[in-house]
């Protein structure tokens, strides 16, 4: 009898042994692929070299990938966007905005003539043109604009983050959102207009990211605090210019 038992449990056994011997081998691979920094198929895990997502180029997490790469202090500047350090700033601009009749983006005021839209460039050089010739900026008609120009009093020009000579003849406040296709369309007529008129014009930033744009916001405070590192121009092109390639 105890031969017949023995020779039943056998094969058992046997089975045992290989499905065993199976799962460790799996196991080993497993181990071995995270050694390797691979996700067990041979391809680089996305943890290791993380790479900004398809969906927005302004995401949160793209956002530190993006001050990463232009060299700020990635503890400060996470600390400082996940903190909502730059909340009430960013509301402070929208608030001011409002009150100067902003409701949409971009919004220029150019020596305090409002300037509504992403126009042709040859619309801007009529009204600097103008200003620069006899100040009379706010005379000029633009089709694109809808009629005559207005100027509006007392614009704050010189408390915010500025690109050029901040003793220009022309300055320029643009109210902006960095989600706005719009706004993206003005990005390089705007960098245009710089180079073009050089030290005679200066361009003075302000946010006023709207409500139906989930990640402008965000991105809106993302600038204001690379900009407490000395990066707020560095980030505020990257975001206009990632953008501006996905819209591509």
């Amino acid at each position: 009898m105890f031969k017949d038992k023995s020779s039943l449990y056998a094969p058992i056994m046997v089975l045992l042994l290989v499905a065993a011997s199976f799962y460790i081998g799996r196991l080993s691979a497993q181990v071995s692929a995270l050694k390797n920094g691979t996700g067990g198929g041979g391809t680089p895990s996305a943890a290791v070299t993380p790479a900004p997502t398809a969906e927005s180029p302004i995401t949160i997490p793209n956002l530190k990938i993006m001050a990463k790469g232009l060299g700020m202090d990635a503890n400060k500047f996470n600390s400082c966007l996940d903190g909502g350090t730059m909340g009430d700033k960013v509301k402070a601009q929208i608030a001011e905005g409002s009150g100067f009749g902003v409701s949409g983006t971009p919004t220029f005021f150019v020596n305090g003539i409002m300037v509504v839209g992403s126009l042709p460039q040859a619309d801007f050089e009529t009204v600097i043109n103008a200003e620069l010739k006899n100040g009379s900026g706010d005379k000029v008609t633009l089709a694109d604009a809808g009629g005559a120009l207005k100027r509006v009093a007392k614009i704050p020009y010189g408390v915010g983050y500025i690109k050029g000579n901040k003793d220009a003849k022309i300055k320029v406040m643009e109210y902006t959102d960095f989600q706005c296709p719009f706004c993206n369309r003005a990005f390089p007529t705007i960098e245009a207009l710089l180079a073009e008129y050089g030290n005679n014009i200066s361009l003075e930033y302000r946010s006023f990211p709207l409500p139906m744009h989930p990640d402008a916001p965000k991105a809106a405070e993302a600038a204001l605090c690379a900009g407490e590192q000395g990066k707020f121009w560095e980030m505020h092109d990257k975001m206009f210019t990632l953008m501006g390639q996905a819209a591509q």
